[in-house]
C-alpha cells in the first residue's frame, strides 16, 4: 500500500488555543490538499511548548504562566479537539497532534490520534516528563503504549525522550506499528550543548531501522513571537533563544530519509510511504520475530491503567437528622 503522509514543523500561537487552533486546522487542509493521508503536529502543539521550565524565572513567575497553560489547554471532549476532529473528516484525513491535556487538575503531555471519520482512536501519555517538565506535566503509564488500526496502517508513537526508551519502543514493535510517530518539540535553545535537530534525526533514524517502520517525525519551531515573549519574562535567555530549529521528516524501515527532511523554519514536509517495504525489511531483521531471543532476554508488559483509587466506590455517608423540641 502506497500513500503519502505529511510531517508538520510550525510554531504555535503563544499561549493562545484558539489560534493555535486555527493555524493546527488550515495546515490540516494545506497536507491533504498536497495528497496527504496523514497529517503530524509537533508534540504539545496546543497550545505550546513551555520552555520556560528550563529557564531561570523565579517560582512565582512559573505559577502564572503554569495557569496561563492550564487555561489554554485541551481536555480531549472540548470544543477546540472537537475542531480538529471536524477538519480531519472534512478534509479526509489521519490526524497526530501533540496537546497539553487537561485531567481533572494535572496536565498532560499526549498524543491524540485521529482517524479520516473525524473520530478520536487513541490518546497517549508520555511516560516520563524529561527533568524539568515534571513540574507542569504528570505521567503517563504501561496503558499508553499501545498501536491502533487504522485504513492507512498500524498507528503507535512515543514523544520525545520517550524515543529513547527501548522497552517503550519494543512494546510497539511487538504490537506490529507500521506507522510510528515521533512528536518533538524544536527550538535553537542553547541551554545544553547539543544540536536538537541532529539528535532528533539520529534517533528517528535509528527507530525506524530498529523496529523495521516507518516513521513520521514532527517537531516544533521558533518564531519572533516566542523569542520575544520569553526575552520578556527572561531577560538572561537573550542570545541563547533563538528563531527557527526543529525538523519536520519521514524515514523509511531501513532508516532513511524518504523526501528532504525540513528544519529551522515552518513547512510542510511530505514523503510517500509503501508498507511493501516493512516486509522487505524484516526479511533480513525483525527484532520481534526471527531476530528475537526470547529464551535470552523478554519484555514483561504491564498494559493496565493505573488509578490512583481503586476498588468500589466510598458508600454515601450516612445521615442523621434530629427532631430538636423546643
Amino acid at each position: 500500500m502506497k500513500y503519502k503522509v505529511a510531517s508538520i514543523i510550525a510554531s504555535p500561537a503563544v499561549l493562545d488555543i484558539s489560534g493555535t487552533v486555527d493555524k493546527c486546522c488550515s495546515l490540516i487542509t494545506e497536507a491533504s490538499d498536497g495528497g496527504a493521508k496523514l497529517v503530524v503536529f509537533p508534540e504539545t502543539f496546543l497550545p505550546m511548548y513551555p520552555w520556560w521550565v528550563w529557564m531561570g524565572i523565579d517560582n512565582v513567575r512559573k505559577l502564572e504562566l503554569y495557569n496561563k497553560l492550564l487555561e489554554n489547554s485541551v481536555s480531549i471532549l472540548d470544543e477546540h479537539i472537537k475542531r480538529i476532529c471536524y477538519q480531519a473528516k472534512v478534509d479526509n484525513v489521519h490526524v497526530v497532534v501533540g496537546i497539553n491535556e487537561v485531567d481533572g487538575g494535572t496536565l498532560y503531555n499526549s498524543q491524540v490520534f485521529i482517524n479520516n471519520e473525524g473520530a478520536v482512536i487513541g490518546v497517549r501519555r508520555k511516560l516520563v516528563p524529561t527533568g524539568e517538565e515534571r513540574t507542569v506535566w504528570g505521567r503517563g503509564d504501561g496503558s499508553d503504549l499501545f498501536v491502533m488500526e487504522s485504513d492507512i496502517g498500524k498507528l503507535g508513537g512515543l514523544i520525545c525522550y520517550e524515543n529513547s526508551m527501548a522497552l517503550s519502543r519494543y512494546a510497539l514493535y511487538s504490537q506490529g506499528v507500521q506507522l510510528y510517530i515521533a512528536n518533538w518539540p524544536g527550538s535553537n535553545f542553547k541551554s545544553q550543548p547539543r544540536d536538537r535537530t541532529k539528535t532528533v534525526d539520529t534517533v528517528c533514524r535509528f527507530v525506524a531501522f530498529e523496529g523495521q517502520t516507518f516513521v513520521v517525525a514532527s517537531s516544533s519551531t521558533v518564531s519572533q513571537d516566542e523569542v520575544d515573549f520569553y526575552t520578556e519574562i527572561c531577560p538572561e535567555v537573550a542570545g541563547n533563544f533563538a528563531v527557527g530549529g526543529g525538523i519536520a521528516a519521514i524515514y523509511n524501515p531501513f532508516g532513511e530519509p524518504v523526501s528532504d527532511p525540513i528544519t529551522d523554519q515552518e513547512g510542510i514536509c511530505y514523503g510517500e510511504v509503501d508498507t511493501d517495504l516493512i516486509c522487505k525489511a524484516k526479511h533480513m531483521i525483525d527484532s520481534v520475530g526471527h531476530y528475537a531471543r526470547p529464551d535470552v532476554a523478554q519484555l514483561h508488559l504491564d498494559a493496565a491503567r493505573k488509578r490512583p483509587v481503586v476498588g468500589e466506590r466510598a458508600k454515601k455517608p450516612t445521615e442523621v437528622t434530629f427532631d430538636f423540641e423546643p
